[in-house]
């Protein structure tokens, strides 16, 4: 993939400061209430991807439990846009989806991104887009070098896009596959592409979400 000519762009990106979403109470309303505390000091307030990966980092370190960096990455992911409460809630409030939560964060802590992907897929309607939200903001909390990254259909498309002619990725329906084996090579490809700009991967994957082409 040729992205050299959007290298300053991409490299002008702040993923972590500017890409911000608002927990938004009233869209939020009905989210379980027994959940809610434990994101109160967030209510009404922009939360960025640094404030998400923090609440790794603190959950990590034992200061907070495993609902609030699951509740920020849903609320960072869906926003405002309606139906990200019944969708949370359906996450949540099972308890075997607790413990499939709680055992892909310490997954990523030991490092073994394969159990926590798979652990996470077995949560009924948790998809790809999502499920790469978790990882990217708990391997981020972990300092990992090749941390994973968020793979949605935007992205998605926007690689098909600069990687094929104009006329066949008007004709094809283009979804992120949900395979492990293909998640893996989406980030080693985007660590590789980010290298040969001299930018974050992080900030490449917010240029193809933004579709800045």
């Amino acid at each position: 993939m040729n992205i050299s000519k959007y290298q300053e762009a991409i490299k002008e990106l702040r993923p972590l400061i500017d890409s911000k979403f608002k927990y938004n109470t009233a869209k939020w309303e009905k989210l379980n209430p027994e959940f809610t505390g434990f994101i109160s000091k967030y209510e009404n307030l922009e939360i960025s991807r640094q404030d998400v990966i923090d609440s790794f980092r603190h959950f990590y370190s034992g200061k907070l439990n495993w609902e609030t960096p699951f509740l920020l990455t849903m609320i960072w992911g869906f926003a405002d846009t309606g139906y990200g409460t019944y969708r949370t809630n359906n996450y949540i409030s099972e308890e075997v989806n607790q413990m499939l939560i709680k055992k892909s964060f310490d997954a990523v802590y030991n490092n073994d991104l394969e159990l926590a992907y798979k652990s996470l897929k077995l949560i009924k309607g948790l998809n790809i887009s999502y499920i790469s939200k978790v990882l990217y903001f708990a391997t981020k909390a972990c300092d990992y070098n090749e941390y994973a990254l968020i793979y949605d259909i935007r992205v998605a498309k926007s690689l098909v896009k600069l990687t094929t002619l104009p006329e066949i990725f008007e004709i094809v329906e283009v979804t992120p596959s949900s395979k492990f084996s293909h998640y893996k090579m989406y980030n080693s490809l985007m660590h590789r592409y980010s290298k040969e700009i001299n930018s974050d991967a992080e900030s490449l994957e917010m240029f193809l979400f933004n579709q800045l082409f």
